[in-house]
């Protein structure tokens, strides 16, 4: 079995200001510097000042919430730095709460035709902890190239890990679930069988993957536009989140945007 090589794992929980990275090259290890946890802090001391200098010199003046129109007291206000719009922090929370439902990633500022950036570093002290965290998680992800991140193989797992190719990786486990899978054939760990062979026996098995592209027609599953995976429907609308990230529509596969209306109907 070859040793594994760096593969970073994507922790579902991190600080905000930092990107916590797990190398497989030490998951066998037993102390915290051997399993190779490096906090990584992030670059966001720029971010960090402009949001404490939005909220200093807070005053009795009241302003308008660009959202909800209020006059509301400068305290109980959020100003984005990059473009000095002005909304109340119930409002931009609900905004940023709402987008984050709809998988949105990179926000941009609520008022209209406005394309200036937001950041989590910005709402630190308006946003729930957690929710932070799952914003910053989910930035990290949709930046790593999607030829080099893959997911754990095993269904009741899929956790997001990131090769970063420096060494040909075979057997790995997963620092998850703690299962071996091989991340060359990205299928559970083939015992007893190198790469090679095994996909030269997978090539037996291309008449099963003509069927299931059968059925999937058949049964009318939506592949995703981005990852491919192939996806059933079991209710609600047309809009589908892949575990990938993708936001897509059922209907009729193309990526989902704001206002989209498809005229294809699946069952």
């Amino acid at each position: 079995m070859m040793a594994a090589s760096p593969i970073s794992l994507l922790i579902n929980y991190i600080l905000p200001s930092f990107i916590v990275i797990c190398k497989a090259n030490n998951f066998h290890s037993t102390n915290n510097e051997a399993n190779g946890f490096q906090s990584v802090e992030a670059d966001n001391d720029n971010e960090k000042q402009k949001a404490t200098t939005a909220y200093q010199g807070k005053s009795s003046k009241r302003f308008s919430c660009g959202i909800c129109f209020d006059s509301v007291k400068d305290s109980k206000m959020f100003t984005n730095p990059s473009c000095n719009h002005r909304f109340c922090t119930k409002c931009v929370s609900k905004y940023v709460k709402l987008k984050r439902k709809e998988k949105v990633v990179k926000l941009t500022c609520p008022e209209p035709e406005c394309s200036s950036k937001l950041k989590p570093q910005q709402f630190q002290s308006i946003l729930p902890k957690d929710l932070l965290v799952e914003w910053e998680s989910a930035i990290y992800e949709s930046s790593v190239s999607l030829k080099h991140k893959f997911y754990c193989p095993y269904e009741n797992c899929s956790i997001l890990m990131v090769n970063d190719g420096v060494k040909v990786v075979t057997s790995c486990e997963c620092p998850s679930c703690h299962r071996l899978f091989c991340a060359q054939c990205k299928v559970p760990w083939h015992v007893d069988m190198n790469c090679r062979k095994f996909q030269k026996s997978t090539r037996d098995e291309k008449q099963l993957d003509k069927k299931f592209l059968e059925l999937a027609k058949r049964k009318k599953w939506q592949q995703c536009p981005k990852c491919s995976m192939h996806v059933q429907r079991k209710g609600g609308c047309e809009h589908i989140s892949c575990r990938c990230g993708c936001n897509f529509c059922y209907g009729c596969g193309k990526d989902w945007i704001h206002g989209h209306i498809c005229n294809i109907r699946r069952s």
